[in-house]
This record gives C-alpha cells, sequence and structure tokens, in this order.
C-alpha cells in the first residue's frame, strides 16, 4: 500500500489527514528551518566579510560533502525508528584498505571499489543483526563501531598510509579538490547523492517502507511489510553512503587514516539530521531537512572559525543546538 513519506505512521489515516499533516507541519517547519539558517548567514556576513565570499562558501560546501553523505545514512537509520554509531569508524576502515590497495599495486579505481565493499559488508553485517537478530540498533552499530575501528588500527598498526602511487594521488587530488563544470567534485557528488535520496524516500516502495517502519513497526507488519529485510537496507545503505564518504575525505587527505573518522564526524552527522528535523522516534523527517541541518552545522562552524572562535565553544554551540531540536521535536510528537 502507498504510504506518506514526510509523517509518522500510526495507523492507517485518511487521505485528507494525511496531507494536512504533510503540508501544514512539514513544509512549515522546513521553512522557519530555512529562514532560521538564511539569519545565521545574514548576521556571520555582517561580523565577518569574509563570510560571504566565493572562496569561503565553496570551501564550505567542499568540506560539508563527506558530512552530507554520512547524514544521509543517518537518516536512513533514524527514519526507520533507528540510529547509526558505527558510520565514523567505517570511514576509518574504508580509508586503509582503500590506500593498502592501492600501496599493492591494484590503482586507485579496484583500490576505492574494494573499500566501498568493505565498508558495505559491516552495514550489512550490522543490519542482520537488527534486522534478524532483533538486536538494539544502538548495541549493534555501537559494537560494529569498536569493530572497525579496531580492524582499521590493527591493519595499520596504527600509522597511516602515505606515499600512495602518482597515477592514484592524481585521481585523488581531482577528486578532492578539482571541479567540474565550476563546482568542486565533492559538491558535485553530493548533489547527485541528494537527488537519488529524494526520489528513492519519496518515490519508491522501500523508501514508503523506511517511513511506514519507523511511525509504526505493528502497523506496518499488519500491511505485510518485510521489516527485517527493510532493516537489513536500512544499515546497508547507511554504511554504503559513509564509505562513499569515506572515498572522498581519503582523497582529500591523499593517505590511508585509521583515524580519519574519528573526532566529531559521528556526531556532527547525527547532530545534522536531528537539527533538520528529522524525528529521533522514527518515520518523520527527509533528506530536504538533512541538508539543511548540515548547512546550518557546516556554515555555523564556518562562522565560528573566522571569528576566531574557540573550537571548545563552537562544541558547546552545536550541543546546545542539538538539544534545542530534540526538545522542539518532542514538543511536536506531544502535540501531533
Amino acid at each position: 500500500m502507498s504510504l506518506p513519506s514526510n509523517q509518522r505512521v500510526r495507523g492507517i489515516p485518511g487521505r485528507e489527514v494525511m496531507l494536512q499533516k504533510r503540508f501544514a507541519g512539514v513544509h512549515l517547519e522546513n521553512f522557519f528551518l530555512l529562514v532560521a539558517f538564511l539569519l545565521m548567514c545574514a548576521t556571520y556576513s555582517l561580523l565577518s566579510p569574509a563570510f560571504l565570499t566565493i572562496n569561503n562558501i565553496l570551501n564550505v560546501l567542499r568540506q560539508s560533502s563527506v558530512l552530507f553523505f554520512l547524514a544521509a545514512g543517518e537518516t536512513l537509520a533514524l527514519l526507520s525508528a533507528g540510529i547509526d554509531l558505527s558510520q565514523g569508524s567505517i570511514v576509518s576502515l574504508v580509508s586503509v584498505i582503500s590506500a593498502d590497495m592501492m600501496m599493492r599495486g591494484y590503482g586507485f579505481w579496484m583500490g576505492t571499489l574494494t573499500g566501498l565493499a568493505v565498508g558495505t559488508a559491516c552495514g550489512l553485517f550490522t543490519g542482520l543483526w537488527v534486522g534478524k537478530g532483533r538486536l538494539n540498533p544502538f548495541i549493534a552499530t555501537l559494537g560494529m563501531s569498536y569493530m572497525a575501528s579496531g580492524i582499521a588500527l590493527l591493519y595499520t598498526g596504527g600509522d597511516a598510509i602515505f606515499g600512495l602511487p602518482q597515477d592514484c594521488l592524481s585521481i585523488m587530488g581531482w577528486i578532492g579538490e578539482g571541479y567540474l563544470l565550476g563546482i568542486p567534485i565533492p559538491v558535485f557528488l553530493s548533489g547527485i547523492a541528494l537527488g537519488l535520496m529524494y526520489l528513492f524516500l519519496n518515490h519508491t516502495r522501500l523508501g514508503r517502507y523506511i517511513y511506514a517502519i519507523g511511525g509504526s513497526e505493528d502497523a506496518s507488519n499488519v500491511s505485510g511489510i518485510n521489516i527485517p529485510r527493510t532493516k537489513i537496507w536500512v544499515y546497508t545503505l547507511s554504511a554504503f553512503l559513509a564509505s562513499i564518504g569515506g572515498s572522498i575525505l581519503t582523497s582529500r587527505c591523499i593517505s590511508g587514516q585509521p583515524i580519519l573518522g574519528g573526532g566529531t564526524l559521528q556526531l556532527e552527522s547525527l547532530g545534522s539530521v536531528v537539527i533538520g528535523g528529522t524525528s529521533l522516534f522514527g518515520g518523520e523527517g527527509g533528506i530536504l531537512r538533512t541538508l539543511l541541518g548540515v548547512m546550518i552545522i557546516s556554515f555555523g562552524i564556518n562562522g565560528l572559525n573566522l571569528l576566531a572562535t574557540s573550537t571548545y565553544l563552537q562544541d558547546v554551540v552545536v550541543g546546545a543546538i542539538i538539544i534545542f531540536s530534540v526538545w522542539i521535536g518532542i514538543l511536536r510528537r506531544r502535540e501531533g
């Protein structure tokens, strides 16, 4: 059956009610989020003349492309009422596997494909535990995070992989810092991913199933949706998207880094999705909201950097925004 793609699914509401929720609630919230982003940019532009320069904007978009890929995968997990805490570690694992394959003479493309395959396999493994084994997503992805991180460190002995072949470095330099039609390559790839994710979530059966499961597993089960299989797809796709982000980040670093996905990358991914308004309870949100969340975090941090703000204060600000966003979501859920 066809289910609406931008709302919580508690049962099988009438078409009129569904449309009212979609247009009166979701679109209005997206509008306010966009206004908040524009006001933030306007404020930073007044405080720092360098903020709205073309070079700075392109630089922020290039840097945020990796975050977008991770956040896109996290969106799938949250929409299904789950969570993925393994993305950062998968980025690290993909980085060292890809770089090692290049060092062994297999070339850039084979190295990259191998890294993508290994990263995606991690997601499939997690999805099987969540879907078939009925393991809590928090526990399953946290366990995979430790496993992938440990494997990356064991694989390299904790050392970075430098000195990649020149032919690989040339391609990596183009992907990491090059342009296509005047657009940075990572941004170009993110744009393609954005379009595909939008079509997937809003115009495919699997996309509608993800929303439905996040809204109500009981109603989804009654409707005949294969819940385990859908969850397997969710975590496999999330890992695949994180792997692409890891490949892009590896190209930017032109080396294999066993701690590449460490630090705040995982938290920024989750934060972007939450700030964008995708519900932690599942069934409500979307990729366009996630895009706005990524932009708010990326340009927000960039503005604070231009103002020479302490990185510690930046973490405080991002954390406060996340808490506020979750609180708003809880209030909206109670009212709905």
